[in-house]
């Protein structure tokens, strides 16, 4: 599984996925010289919406519904989840709240989604 180190604003990952297949990648948080933040207390929440400004999310992943979250080791994020929207070009981010914290985003980017031929 590829893994993804953030350490300030992450860069777009921008990436390609087969409809009904499965995206799998892990994220970690870490400061500048590359030590490990502890991020208990926050939650995760990965959306795809067709542009950040789309009103409703095509789909939206949560602990036990597509991620899975250990925030004492790398990666701290992991997403495994099978991409069952339309086929499309969605925006993506990955975003850690927790009450009385800014939020946190471990990543962010373009899905396309490719449709299946075979069915």
């Amino acid at each position: 599984m590829p893994s993804q180190s953030i350490s300030q604003t992450p860069d777009a990952l921008n990436i390609e996925v087969r409809q009904n297949q499965e995206w799998n990648i892990g994220f970690t948080y870490t400061d500048s010289t590359g030590t490990l933040i502890n991020l208990t207390g926050y939650t995760p929440q990965l959306q795809l919406r067709t542009s950040a400004l789309a009103k409703t999310a095509a789909l939206n992943l949560t602990v036990g519904s597509g991620l899975t979250f250990q925030p004492n080791t790398s990666p701290q994020v992991l997403v495994g989840a099978v991409m069952n929207v339309a086929p499309g070009k969605y925006e993506w981010d990955l975003k850690l709240t927790a009450t009385g914290q800014g939020a946190i985003f471990l990543g962010r980017g373009v899905i396309q989604i490719d449709a299946e031929v075979t069915r």
